[in-house]
């Protein structure tokens, strides 16, 4: 299927709804990390107290389908298909999921701030969505302006990861940009008709997401006292 004028206009229409970009709803840009007096059961076991194992199933759950999601939402896009749409639906409930998880832990302004902050976690999707388009168009130019957002959301991004949980900024931000890169290369491949590599590609973009929350998740148990 071609990836037709439409079909783009399609494309940054749903970025511009809101389903993907929401940074003008934000109501704090600050990276508030403050962390809560308690920790609730992280939407996941109510009434129970998390425990380090629940947050690691959890966070690798939601960053695992972060990453598919954000693959078949660019996939979508770039070949014109008419069920991008309800996937970009499905890849922004994802990350609602994500920052109410965030939420849950460092208070409700920390999940806002996670979401729709500047160069946060929407924000993100937004500069794939634009690479996307612009991959479609042969914009070089569109191109580099995306991965440029995409390589100032590691840093900017990986500081906020870095506040709230302690971890080394470095670490977090070296790990966010493999994982832009794989997000990146998956849709090259995938555009350029190789999908056999494409697949492989996908397929250690989905593997690296567990590695994030694994890393995400054991410095959250040992700051919160988690067995």
């Amino acid at each position: 299927m071609s990836f037709t004028r439409t079909t783009i206009s399609a494309i940054v229409a749903v970025a511009a709804s809101g389903l993907l970009v929401a940074g003008a709803l934000a109501t704090s840009t600050k990276p508030s990390v403050t962390p809560s007096s308690s920790m609730p059961g992280m939407h996941m076991k109510a009434g129970a107290a998390m425990t380090a194992a629940d947050l690691r199933v959890l966070l690798d759950k939601q960053l695992g389908e972060h990453a598919a999601l954000a693959m078949n939402a660019t996939n979508a896009g770039y070949s014109g298909s008419p069920a991008f749409g309800s996937i970009a639906k499905q890849l922004d409930a994802n990350s609602v999921a994500l920052s109410k998880s965030i939420g849950s832990i460092y208070g409700a302004p920390a999940g806002n701030t996670f979401l729709n902050g500047k160069f946060m976690w929407r924000d993100h999707i937004r500069f794939f969505v634009a690479y996307t388009v612009a991959l479609a168009k042969h914009d070089k130019a569109g191109q580099a302006k995306a991965v440029a957002g995409l390589k100032t959301y590691t840093v900017k991004f990986g500081d906020f990861l870095a506040g709230a949980t302690g971890l080394p900024a470095a670490t977090l931000q070296n790990d966010l940009l493999v994982h832009v890169l794989e997000l990146k290369a998956q849709l090259d491949v995938f555009a350029g008709h190789k999908y056999a590599k494409a697949a492989a590609l996908y397929h250690d973009s989905y593997d690296h997401m567990f590695m994030t929350g694994d890393l995400l998740a054991g410095a959250i148990a040992k700051q919160k006292g988690l067995s």
